[in-house]
């Protein structure tokens, strides 16, 4: 078992850390060192240390409650137990006497994360953030200071400029989601037991095991209970429907992206407010589709509010409610998408179709989607206007936004699949020896895969055969 940080004292901030007293951790050491602080739920930043050692790389790994030390434990792991103050704190101190090479971590917007952040950022040392894939399933996100809202990317000077040949990417075959899901359910166990050793330590999302296990469950009972529909409903959509209909995507209604970046946007109030403004200003021949998460599909009753606003506002039987199959097949054959700042607005830019982001996202600032902003006139769109205005993106602005983003931002790989983390984790090192200068710039080729988005997953199946397959497996949206 690692060491557990400092000794501790209560104050106004809770648990004050000093420096860990193992030998080891203290001393100094002619090796560049690499501070691993939270991973996605897995094994894979136990397998991404193994690499970096391998390249010659000491690695330190932070651990904030019992999930973390379940998938990386051992004697280069280092517990804390504290507030995100005494937290901040101990890594300035850390920082200045450690100077670690760079800071790896899953998430930039998780309470102890924003902090390490901003320390780092002040301190002049780069942090490498992980992210779900932008372009799944072939893709992982990896960037510099930020994901989502905070990339990079939202600047318009290139970081890399790795321009080496396009190479097709490995395939990620296997089921994601339930790879993912069973890595989860050991994390969120061992985080349970382990609250009484992690004792105030803030999480970024608020979610008890039982009503996990009771959320989940009715999850998968509404995913087998609503196929048929689901399915003659994408059915009826692309065959009867075809250009005539408007997607809204929702969010997992707690993911950091949305209540950090989502300038205050629910999906209760997205909902409300498409509804009310559809029902006024749209084309009485269109319709609109209510994509549900289908993470989400447990823990809220989305269909039901959705449907009782539609009679409400006397459209009901325009609006049409789907909770699981491929969003990016009903985007295909969309008039256009809305979203907050789900990924999603990736494939209805890709797929050319116009989109309306409500909130902050990795695409925005671009000139590629229709930005919701009620102090500002000119290019901002508003939901009244989407309907009967909407514009497509610009294709030349689009690809080249993909081909910045394939440099930059991905690395071909899975955080879950098991017979994949080695090799991600190999084009992870070297994605970080090239921000750190260690690679020559032109081995960036090897991580580089620049193939058009509509060869990727996040094509739509073109098919209508394709449709049931589709709904075989939950595809995040």
């Amino acid at each position: 078992m690692g060491h557990k940080i400092g000794r501790h004292e209560s104050d106004r901030l809770g648990l004050i850390v000093s420096f860990p007293e193992r030998t080891s951790h203290t001393q100094p050491t002619q090796k560049p060192l690499i501070l691993l602080l939270q991973g996605p739920v897995g094994p894979f930043f136990r397998v991404l240390s193994t690499e970096l050692e391998a390249e010659g790389y000491d690695v330190l790994k932070v651990n904030f409650n019992g999930g973390d030390w379940s998938y990386f434990r051992g004697s280069k792991t280092l517990h804390f137990s504290g507030t995100t103050e005494a937290w901040s704190d101990w890594l300035s101190d850390f920082i200045r006497g450690r100077k670690p090479e760079t800071i790896v971590l899953f998430g930039d917007s998780r309470p102890y994360h924003r902090q390490a952040i901003r320390v780092a950022q002040q301190a002049g040392i780069p942090v490498a953030s992980f992210e779900e894939g932008y372009v799944r399933p072939n893709f992982i996100t990896l960037e510099w200071g930020g994901n989502n809202a905070m990339s990079p990317l939202r600047t318009h000077t290139p970081r890399l400029m790795a321009r080496g040949p396009a190479m097709l990417p490995e395939p990620v075959k296997g089921n994601l989601f339930r790879a993912m899901t069973f890595l989860a359910i050991r994390y969120y166990l061992a985080k349970t037991a382990g609250a009484i050793l992690f004792r105030g330590n803030a999480h970024h999302r608020s979610r008890g095991i039982v009503s996990e296990s009771i959320l989940w469950t009715r999850n998968f009972y509404r995913k087998l209970r609503y196929y048929p529909a689901n399915n003659e409903l994408m059915l009826n959509l692309i065959e009867n429907l075809e250009g005539q209909y408007f997607v809204v995507a929702l969010q997992v209604h707690d993911d950091q992206q949305l209540l950090r970046h989502g300038r205050g946007w629910t999906m209760e109030r997205l909902i409300t407010e498409s509804l009310r403004s559809f029902e006024r200003h749209a084309a009485s021949n269109h319709h609109l589709v209510i994509k549900i998460h289908p993470m989400d599909r447990g823990h809220k009753s989305y269909r039901p509010f959705a449907m009782a606003l539609a009679r409400i506002a006397g459209c009901e039987d325009r609006v049409h409610i789907v909770d699981d199959g491929s969003i990016g097949l009903l985007i295909r054959h969309s008039l256009g998408l809305i979203t907050v700042n789900s990924t999603s607005g990736l494939l209805a830019l890709n797929h050319g179709k116009p989109l309306l982001a409500l909130g902050d996202a990795v695409y925005s600032g671009q000139g590629l989607s229709s930005i919701h902003d009620p102090q500002k006139s000119g290019a901002a769109c508003s939901l009244d206007t989407f309907w009967a205005a909407p514009e497509a993106p610009d294709k030349a602005s689009v690809e080249a936004f993909n081909a910045r983003m394939h440099d930059e931002s991905l690395v071909n790989g899975s955080f879950y699949l098991r017979n994949l983390l080695e090799a991600t984790a190999k084009r992870v090192v070297k994605r970080i020896q090239l921000e750190l200068k260690i690679v020559p710039i032109d081995e960036a080729s090897s991580l580089v895969s620049k193939p058009s988005l509509a060869q990727e997953s996040i094509r739509a199946k073109s098919d209508v055969s394709t449709i049931g397959s589709s709904l075989s497996a939950d595809t995040v949206s």
